[in-house]
């Protein structure tokens, strides 16, 4: 019977929980998503092969092609296999988002009705129906399941790491409480609290703190008669259980935030890079928290946001809530362990909360604020209104009928304004357009805010209000969580648009501001090395890409450009060599191109013939028809070269074709073919009236958002 009602509350959670992020299934790929998933080619799983998927699980964005040290290797891996399945189709990443939250929603449930059992059995006390239990995990399950706090870390597809690790936190602490509440097959139970452990670890860093928060379930809710011999054993395990982890944290995932070595405290060292000082996080923390604990228990969509305005604390009284939230704080902290026997219910919540916020919201030199953090710490914090609420219904026998109501209509309220602000909330995650604006209405001051809306409005073609905001995004650059980062972003962003526009000079100028703040910025160097090249200064691109090429040895987009300024400077063998070095040129249609054009330059037309033939098989471009029409005009090959010339007038636009003509960047066309082509152009299109349209592929300038 109770196996049943454990069903029709997983059916409650499930339905309760899809319909609220019913309107999350075609949410846009956001921020962190597009460096971490759709540009981490290590994550895209084309085969199910050891080789794949042992490359997906230590697919860090910023390690090598091939993969470094395993990264968070458990989510990475289901993004690997999201991509193997969709590729870049949202709804199967938002499909296994929703689906870890109502897991974790569940094991929720579980874990707090056994919490519940193992607390009321102990206490000695009249015994409660089961109604009571179940009623009250219920309750405090689906209180922070809707919570819209939660979206962050659900919606938001990358956060799949933050919910992953929080999914197998519960689970290990489910099993844990099984372990030792069980008559039998306790060592099973324990087995598989570590082996969620270690998941959890594999899912994000913060989940280190289960030990320390299984700790204080053991003294929270179980009676002790501690002996020598059991101090001796509980420390050695914990001990045991400290070194695994450490090692593993190390070895296998690749962290050392404490080295001992010359700088033990080498974590500090990313406060270089930060708009904040050590001292001004720790302080402006408290506020943080403070402000998290009020989004949760007042849920309400206006007061959520990408980007929060937050003003740093840079002494006690400055600002002068910096003081009040450090004493609110520690009050909590402080009265919650002194009344912990007393009040488990209440008191637990609140230092598991703290507790787990350990990790990102105290030293370390992480952003100020991401909602996202919430997720784990947050998962006991409405069991004392569960309890409550079931109390009421079921604990005094003699209880009016109206006060029952009460009660029931006041959790279902709560639920309600809670669905309600979690459907409004992820209504702003629909497109990055509407994440952004909603932002930045936030947080006028927000340089990220600013450059994202700029990057939005780029995309739509909108270049006037992208500008705008770029420059909006420069102006405030020091408000950024890495301010000179956040410059020279906004600076190679701006520069694009100029290049986009072909005003070169003003592209190059903002390059070069750049360039000054960081000479080693990948793509301003690349950037600028493309509008060397389209105004005939090859010198000063074989400078840049030089640096380039020894920053990535193995890069072929930067051999290719190193080549192509070669062969702009008329150093042909130059460019030969260069082409020679990179690996699997056959299956690259610019390295075909080029080589086809260096050997057309050398006047060995066969030669040319081979390589700009197989550039046009891999990619059926207009400047590759160009090329081998030129090439069959020189041979005097009339019958192809007209056939060429046909299929390009009919298939793709007049200010396409005029377009290459006039850039012309790789000088092949003399005056004679010029003017040949100029006679066969006003002939065809008198014929071809209706042209189709037609991408043209060609090297783009670079706007990751990525040094």
């Amino acid at each position: 019977m109770q196996k049943k009602k454990h069903v029709h509350a997983l059916l409650l959670i499930t339905a309760l929980i899809l319909l609220v992020y019913s309107n999350t299934f075609q949410s846009s790929w956001q921020f962190d998503d597009e460096p971490n998933i759709l540009l981490n080619n290590k994550l895209h799983i084309s085969k199910l092969t050891f080789e794949q998927i042992n490359r997906a699980m230590r697919a860090h964005p910023s390690s090598s092609p091939e993969g470094g040290k395993l990264y968070r290797p458990i989510p990475c891996l289901t993004f690997g296999l999201n991509w193997y399945f969709g590729q870049d189709n949202v709804l199967g990443y938002h499909i296994v988002n929703i689906a870890i939250h109502i897991l974790t929603a569940w094991l929720l449930f579980l874990t707090l009705r056994l919490l519940l059992c193992v607390h009321y059995k102990n206490k000695n006390k009249k015994k409660y129906p089961p109604e009571f239990f179940t009623t009250a995990a219920l309750l405090a399950a689906l209180f922070w399941a809707l919570a819209p706090i939660q979206t962050q870390a659900v919606t938001y597809i990358v956060q799949r790491m933050a919910s992953m690790a929080a999914m197998f936190v519960i689970a290990a602490i489910y099993t844990y409480l099984r372990g030792r509440t069980a008559t039998n097959k306790k060592g099973l139970w324990f087995l598989l609290c570590l082996l969620f452990f270690f998941a959890a670890l594999g899912s994000k860093e913060n989940a280190i703190m289960l030990l320390p928060s299984l700790v204080l379930i053991e003294l929270t809710f179980f009676k002790h008669q501690i002996t020598r011999k059991q101090i001796i054993g509980s420390t050695a395990a914990i001990s045991f259980l400290l070194i695994v982890a450490a090692l593993f944290v190390h070895y296998g995932l690749g962290y050392s935030p404490f080295s001992f070595s010359s700088t033990p405290f080498k974590f500090l060292e990313g406060y270089g890079s930060r708009s904040f000082t050590f001292s001004e996080r720790i302080l402006t923390q408290p506020r943080i928290l403070l402000m998290y604990l009020s989004q949760i228990f007042f849920p309400s969509a206006d007061r959520l946001s990408f980007d929060h305005n937050i003003i740093l604390s840079t002494s006690l009284f400055s600002p002068w809530t910096t003081l009040p939230s450090i004493a609110i704080i520690v009050s909590l902290i402080g009265g919650s362990l002194a009344f912990l026997r007393k009040y488990p219910l209440i008191c637990f919540p609140i230092i598991f909360y703290f507790l787990n916020h350990v990790v990102e919201s105290s030293i370390f030199a992480l952003e100020l604020v991401f909602e996202h953090r919430n997720y784990l710490p947050s998962l006991f914090l409405f069991l004392p209104f569960g309890v409550l609420i079931a109390r009421t219904l079921y604990g005094i026998p003699n209880r009016s009928t109206s006060h029952k109501a009460i009660a029931m209509a006041c959790a279902t309220f709560f639920l309600i304004i809670s669905g309600h602000a979690t459907y409004t909330r992820n209504k702003v995650w629909a497109t990055e357009g509407t994440l952004w604006n909603d932002a930045i209405k936030k947080a006028p001051n927000s340089a990220r805010a600013a450059r994202y809306l700029g990057k939005w409005y780029e995309k739509l073609g909108q270049d006037e209000l992208a500008y705008r905001y770029l420059q909006r995004s420069l102006a405030y650059y020091k408000t950024d969580p890495r301010p000179e980062y956040a410059k020279r972003i906004s600076l190679n962003q701006i520069g694009t648009l100029h290049y986009d526009r072909n005003e070169n000079e003003k592209a190059l100028s903002y390059f070069n501001r750049c360039l000054d703040s960081n000479k080693y910025t990948t793509n301003c160097l690349r950037n600028r090395v493309l509008v060397f090249l389209r105004l005939n200064q090859p010198e000063d691109a074989l400078r840049d890409v030089e640096i380039l090429i020894h920053q990535y040895p193995s890069s072929v987009a930067y051999r290719y450009l190193s080549a192509l300024a070669s062969y702009q400077d008329k150093s042909f063998d130059a460019a030969l060599k260069m082409l020679k070095t990179i690996k699997d040129p056959f299956n690259d249609h610019q390295v075909m191109q080029l080589t086809g054009l260096i050997f057309l330059k050398k006047h060995d037309y066969q030669k040319s013939l081979s390589f700009l033939r197989r550039a046009e098989e891999i990619f059926p471009s207009l400047e590759n028809k160009i090329n081998l029409a030129v090439l069959c005009y020189i041979l005097n090959q009339q019958e192809v070269f007209d056939k060429i010339l046909h299929v390009i007038f009919k298939n793709y636009p007049k200010e396409e074709i005029v377009r290459i003509f006039r850039e012309d960047r790789n000088k092949i066309l003399n005056d004679s073919i010029l003017k040949y082509f100029n006679s066969e152009f006003t002939k065809l299109t008198e014929k071809n009236s209706s042209v189709q349209n037609s991408t043209h592929y060609g090297l783009k300038v670079h706007r990751m958002n990525c040094d």
